[in-house]
């Protein structure tokens, strides 16, 4: 199984971590518990097969950090002294107390207390809560790390301008979507009008996929227009084609403008073409939007 799957991480922890893990600590616990439980009930199911009773007197009290008072008491059978010892509040040494032990084996005994009340499965049973407890608690936990640490699958938006000139292919990086408004900037790439397709694909290609890291600081317009070497828009519009591509996720659009006054451009929807990622190739999607910038009419 996988470090980073959910289930991995429930039972041994992340890969590199250094505290001891939860199945670790199921492992050690809980067979110490059942092997414990065992030994527990099979005393008593031998004592309890020959009983015999005898009365002592508490010897000492003792006790074992906080987990309370433990009584001692010792008892003789056949001349042969045994010795007893329990977890009991309210008594002090030399206090009577009724003992029942095992007739065949002496050292198998307990307090009449602990005898008449049977197999104690209380232990058992506030460990397993607390296990299932701690369990859900740890499966919350590492839920939200699993999902907080999931791989956030992102919309894939990208977009870019491109508009030819006379001389040179000018391509600009497209930012922040609102529509077709991309933001224009960097980077800012320029082609030859008589390039190859190798060298129009890879200046397409590098504006095109830095739209999707959504880093860049806005330009103002008259700072974009000098980045990209040219007097006004005014003059760009009138003495050029352009094409705006747009990426949403498995569907590229490619839309071209046409000149809408003396100074600014509209989308020319109805020359527009559409691409599924999926099935149509970058390359023919790319050839066809060189062809498309080349051969569109407009009234430049």
């Amino acid at each position: 199984m996988k470090s980073d799957n959910k289930t991995y991480r429930f039972f041994f922890g992340r890969r590199g971590e250094r505290h001891l893990p939860f199945g670790a600590m199921l492992l050690i616990l809980v067979p110490f518990l059942i092997v414990g439980q065992y030994f527990q009930n099979r005393k008593y199911n031998a004592l309890s097969a020959s009983p015999e009773h005898t009365s002592t007197v508490i010897s000492n009290i003792g006790y074992i950090g906080n987990s309370g008072p433990i009584i001692h008491y010792s008892f003789t059978v056949n001349s042969i002294t045994y010795n007893g010892g329990m977890h009991a509040n309210g008594f002090a040494v030399g206090d009577s107390i009724g003992v029942v032990y095992q007739k065949d084996n002496p050292e198998n005994n307990m307090t009449v207390f602990e005898y008449y009340d049977g197999p104690s499965y209380g232990f058992v049973s506030a460990f397993v809560i607390l296990v299932v407890i701690l369990a859900i608690i740890r499966w919350r936990k590492i839920s939200r790390q699993y999902k907080a640490d999931a791989p956030v699958e992102t919309k894939v938006q990208r977009a870019c301008g491109i508009y030819r000139t006379s001389k040179e292919y000018i391509f600009v990086t497209g930012y922040g979507k609102t529509g077709f408004g991309y933001n224009m900037n960097y980077p800012i790439k320029f082609a030859p009008i008589d390039c190859d397709d190798i060298e129009f694909n890879n200046a397409f290609g590098e504006v095109f996929l830095a739209s999707n890291r959504e880093e860049y600081k806005e330009l103002k317009s008259s700072e974009l227009i000098k980045a990209m070497k040219q007097r006004s828009w005014r003059q760009l519009h009138l003495h050029s084609t352009s094409v705006f591509v747009n990426q949403d996720d498995d569907k590229i659009s490619v839309v071209p403008t046409k000149l809408a006054s003396d100074k600014w451009l509209d989308w020319d929807s109805n020359q527009a073409l559409t691409f599924d990622v999926g099935n149509d190739s970058i390359y023919d999607i790319v050839s066809e939007t060189r062809k498309l910038l080349d051969n569109h009419e407009t009234d430049r």
